[in-house]
C-alpha cells in the first residue's frame, strides 16, 4: 500500500474526487483542510491548497513532511498554450517550468537560481497514462485571461501546452524533497479567444466525471 498525496487548489476541483474516495479523517493544518482516506488499497490525503504558487509549496511540504506520503498528485485544471488542444483534454507534465521567474545570467527564463531549468514528473508515474498527452506545463502566479498575457508565456516556452498557478512549486518542492510528483491537467479554456467565457463555463459540464475517473484508473495502478 502507497501513501499519495492529492493536491488540488480549488474546492470545486476536489469535489471531483469526493464521490469515490472513502474519506474517514479530516486534519486542519495552517489553515488547510486534509483529508485522510482510502482507494484501491491505497491511503490518500487530499488537500486544497488554494491558488498561488506559495499555498501550493506549504501544502506540499505538509504532505512530505507531515503525512509523509510516498508521492504527490497534482491535479486541476489549467488554460490552454495552444488553440489545437480540445477544451477537456489531459495533460501530463513531464517538463514543468515557472514562466514569471527571472533570475538575471546565465540562468535561463523561468530558472530559479541554482534549480533546475526545468522540473520534471515522475516517468514511472507519467508511464501510467500513455493515452493522454505529455508536455510542458507553465506556471506562475498570474491568472492569464487574455491573449496578450498568453503570447508572451508562448514566446518564452514555444513548447508550452498549459498554463496553471500551482505546478512548478509544487514541483520544486518535491524536487527539493526528492519526492515522486506527477502533475497533470485539463484544460479548461484557451485566454483571449473570442468564446474564452462561454469555454470556461461548459468545461465544467463534463469535467468533474472525466477527472474522476483518469485518478480512479491512475490510483488503480499504483501499487
Amino acid at each position: 500500500m502507497k501513501k499519495i498525496g492529492l493536491m488540488v487548489a480549488l474546492n470545486k476541483e476536489m469535489e471531483f474526487f469526493t464521490g469515490f474516495i472513502d474519506f474517514f479523517e479530516t486534519k486542519i493544518l495552517h489553515k488547510s483542510k486534509f483529508q485522510i482516506g482510502k482507494y484501491a488499497e491505497n491511503e490518500i490525503v487530499a488537500v486544497i491548497s488554494g491558488m498561488g504558487n506559495v499555498n501550493a509549496a506549504l501544502c506540499a511540504s505538509d504532505l512530505i513532511n507531515i503525512f509523509n506520503v510516498d508521492m504527490i498528485i497534482n491535479v486541476g485544471i489549467s488554460g490552454g498554450l495552444t488553440p489545437k488542444l480540445n477544451i477537456g483534454d489531459f495533460i501530463v507534465g513531464d517538463e514543468i517550468v515557472y514562466h514569471d521567474v527571472w533570475c538575471g545570467k546565465p540562468n535561463k527564463i523561468g530558472q530559479v537560481q541554482d534549480l533546475p531549468e526545468l522540473f520534471y514528473s515522475n516517468k514511472q508515474l507519467t508511464s501510467m497514462l500513455p493515452d493522454l498527452k505529455h508536455g510542458q506545463i507553465c506556471c506562475g502566479d498570474l491568472f492569464v485571461d487574455n491573449k496578450s498575457a498568453l503570447d508572451n508565456i508562448v514566446a518564452n516556452f514555444p513548447k508550452a501546452l498549459a498554463v496553471d498557478m500551482e505546478s512548478a512549486a509544487i514541483a520544486q518542492t518535491c524536487y527539493l524533497y526528492d519526492k515522486p510528483l506527477l502533475s497533470v491537467r485539463q484544460i479548461s479554456d484557451t485566454p483571449g479567444i473570442k468564446h474564452h467565457a462561454e469555454q470556461y463555463a461548459s468545461f465544467w459540464e463534463n469535467a468533474p466525471k472525466n477527472s474522476a475517473d483518469m485518478v480512479k484508473k491512475l490510483l488503480k495502478e499504483i501499487k
